[in-house]
């Protein structure tokens, strides 16, 4: 029975990779001219509508969520367009591991692994760019969720680094707030650094 069950998760471990590889591929096609048409974010709608096995997996989920809102209401915004060009091209230039998991460039920057990661009555602050939407969208649903959007100080629990961050961070403008939050734990402060991955994993199911 254990061979068997290990057997089936082997399979499913390497269809996984097979699916997110196709992804890695689909993805580079897409945006080997430098634009993303209409066209081409319907074909990625529609595959990763045949391949479901990505959409509960880092960072399919986020990329299936993302073009899922893209098309939502029929109007493909430029914000929206440039967004989602953006996360394609960071998942093609390997910020993103080929199972679907976060690689070790999220290790450059000083995030509390294991950090344990909270809602409500919590504090957040946003830095960085993010695959799950824009900085407003980020606050927007921690405030809906319970939680409280507050400055880098003390009183913050944790400052949310996007995934889409610069590996040389400490020369980003995003870096002055890692910068000043690492400060305030030095003088007594508690704020965690956490990745944009733990902030989602903490999110309610279903709301991406």
């Amino acid at each position: 029975m254990k061979d068997s069950i290990a057997s089936i998760r082997s399979t499913d471990a390497r269809l996984l990779k097979r699916s997110c590889e196709s992804l890695l591929g689909i993805a580079s096609g897409l945006i080997a001219d430098g634009d993303l048409n209409d066209k081409e974010i319907v074909f990625l709608a529609t595959w990763l509508a045949d391949h479901p096995e990505l959409s509960d997996t880092w960072p399919g989920e986020v990329v299936y969520a993302r073009v899922r809102s893209t098309l939502a209401d029929g109007i493909v915004s430029p914000e929206e367009r440039e967004h989602l060009k953006m996360t394609l091209e960071e998942l093609v230039g390997g910020s993103f591991a080929a199972d679907g998991a976060v690689s070790a460039g999220s290790t450059n920057l000083p995030i509390d692994q294991d950090a344990v990661v909270s809602m409500q009555e919590k504090s957040f602050c946003f830095t960085g760019q993010f695959l799950f939407g824009t900085r407003s969208k980020c606050e927007r649903t921690v405030v809906e969720n319970g939680g409280k959007v507050l400055p880098v100080g003390k009183k913050l629990d944790f400052l949310v680094v996007g995934e889409l961050a610069s590996k040389d961070w400490k020369y980003s403008a995003h870096g002055t707030k890692i910068e000043a939050a690492i400060g305030t734990r030095k003088a007594g402060g508690a704020t965690k650094i956490i990745s944009e991955a733990q902030w989602v994993c903490a999110l309610p199911r279903g709301i991406l």
